[in-house]
């Protein structure tokens, strides 16, 4: 705690008014500041009352931790800027690129297909892909059997089940799978294709999908 004297050394060390210049306040202190007030705390010390060396080298410590704790801020603060920007280099490479993400919405290309994968927790007795077309309509049922607990690849040609080949949009596709006699469903990856990069305004790296959806480069697990 700064007392009187200190106050009074702060005064000397600051000069008339004119001339304390308008940088900084008093508590605005670096290294050189502390030194140069410790000095002139013992020059003009009260003789009747002299300066407590224990409360010096107090204030001593306490200046030397707030200083450390200050500069390792700034060290913290600059290697994440740097590694902020290494991880938004290395999200814009993968514009362009395919990647699995959570949820059913798929997008059909112009002749293209719709690849993903049903993530299962145990082995089910049977597995169907159906892909339902934008007005919800279902087109297409792939049957995939029984199949055990994993990830199961499947893909849709892009046709429906008339054999005529389905407008390019957004599908809606459901993973049915059977477990002791009863039918629901289970949760999937679909093929994505990365159309471009943001910044989240809560922090991180978004990859922006071309199926309208947005989701955070830490959830991605599979590059294709």
């Amino acid at each position: 705690m700064i007392n009187e004297t200190t106050n009074n050394a702060l005064a000397a060390l600051q000069g008339p008014p004119e001339a304390q210049g308008t940088g900084r306040s008093s508590s605005d202190m670096g290294q050189q500041d502390f030194i140069e007030l410790m000095l002139a705390q013992m020059k003009n010390q009260d003789p009747t009352k002299p300066l407590d060396p224990n409360e010096f080298m107090s204030q001593l410590a306490q200046f030397s931790t707030v200083n450390g704790i200050q500069e390792l801020k700034q060290s913290f603060d600059a290697m994440a800027a740097m590694l902020s920007t290494d991880q938004s280099l290395k999200a814009t490479s993968m514009v362009g690129h395919h990647v699995m993400t959570p949820g059913n919405t798929a997008v059909l290309d112009e002749g293209g297909n719709v690849a993903g994968q049903v993530l299962l927790n145990s082995s089910v007795a049977d597995l169907n892909i159906k892909i339902y077309d934008p007005q919800g309509s279902l087109i297409r049922t792939i049957p995939m059997g029984g199949q055990g607990a994993g990830a199961v690849q499947f893909k849709w040609d892009g046709f429906a089940e008339d054999g005529n080949p389905s407008l390019p949009g957004n599908y809606k596709v459901v993973a049915e799978v059977e477990v002791d006699g009863n039918v629901q469903e289970a949760a999937m990856e679909i093929r994505s294709l990365v159309e471009s990069v943001s910044i989240s305004p809560y922090g991180g790296i978004l990859l922006n999908l071309e199926n309208g959806t947005s989701i955070s480069l830490d959830a991605i697990q599979t590059i294709m």
